[in-house]
């Protein structure tokens, strides 16, 4: 029972996922658990992010330095379809980034940028293990397997500059199809999250150059433990593969492959209101992959 009531009210602000989001965003533990239906969720992020891409994580650029500074405000809405718990997300970050490119003739110093990242879309439907509940009948139900989907779209809206490698906007739609899949073990969770993102081509990369890049596949895994009603913990990796781009129809010979580790904690101040913690980093990459480590800190309210 103990349990049971932790899930539950958690479910009320841990809701279907989150992507870093820009095409960095990864989902964090929990965030897939259902929820109770016609629950308003609005988030509020801090990230800080040293890598060697701009906010498109899935496009690393050589010899490149950036720590950005990243704000996101997030809404969300859950509601019945045809039993099954389904959701809406809105995401808008806005990002402060600091960049240096070693040698390059684009960027030969340090460079200082802020503006819009590009807005999220996402559209989750539960395939099975999260059936719609009104708030009452939610309080009784006990959390189980489930298996939830996800279209995740990014609309070109960020700031970009034609002439600079790294951006704050990618300046291409991004298509990004999810699966969620959770077990609940006593006080355990297993997660795994597979994912496929799909590319629009870039006919402003550096200048009036074609920039195209194939499918980027991915798999989240999420293994997480509730100490009380109010407290857990998780060990959280990423694995991806794939996105090799063309320029100008010549491949470039970077497919990537990465592995990322990482831990987050999450807490709950009151039924409504709570929040987490995580970290992350990128501990094998291939040449040409995304070398990524990222500080997150997340509050959010429920009503």
């Amino acid at each position: 029972m103990r349990y049971k009531w932790q899930l539950n009210t958690k479910g009320i602000f841990l809701i279907f996922s989150i992507v870093l989001p820009c095409s960095s965003y990864a989902d964090n533990a929990r965030d897939w658990q259902n929820v109770p239906d016609d629950i308003n969720i609005l988030f509020g992020y801090y990230e800080n992010i040293n890598s060697n891409t701009s906010l498109d994580s899935s496009l690393p650029v050589d010899n490149a330095s950036v720590d950005a500074d990243l704000y996101i405000i997030r809404y969300a809405r859950s509601f019945d379809l045809g039993g099954h718990t389904a959701g809406i997300q809105l995401i808008q970050p806005v990002a402060h980034l600091r960049a240096s490119l070693d040698g390059s003739p684009v960027l030969d110093d340090t460079h200082t940028n802020q503006g819009m990242g590009d807005s999220q879309l996402a559209l989750i439907y539960n395939l099975f293990g999260a059936p719609a509940l009104n708030s009452q009948d939610f309080r009784l139900w006990t959390p189980e397997m489930f298996l939830t989907s996800a279209i995740w779209v990014t609309a070109p809206t960020g700031d970009y500059d034609k002439t600079k490698a790294l951006n704050i906007g990618g300046n291409r739609w991004v298509i990004k199809p999810e699966l969620a899949f959770g077990y609940p073990v006593g006080p355990f969770w297993v997660e795994v999250n597979p994912m496929v993102t799909f590319y629009q081509d870039n006919d402003d990369y550096l200048g009036s150059h074609h920039l195209a890049q194939r499918p980027l596949y991915a798999a989240e895994g999420h293994f997480s433990f509730t100490f009380n009603p109010a407290l857990w913990i998780s060990l959280d990796s990423t694995f991806s593969q794939g996105g090799e781009t063309r320029i100008d129809g010549s491949l470039q010979d970077n497919k990537q492959q990465n592995v990322v580790l990482g831990a987050s904690l999450g807490f709950m101040l009151t039924p409504q209101f709570g929040g987490a913690v995580a970290y992350t980093d990128t501990t094998h990459e291939e040449s040409g992959s995304p070398d990524i480590s990222t500080w997150m800190f997340r509050m959010q309210y429920a009503w």
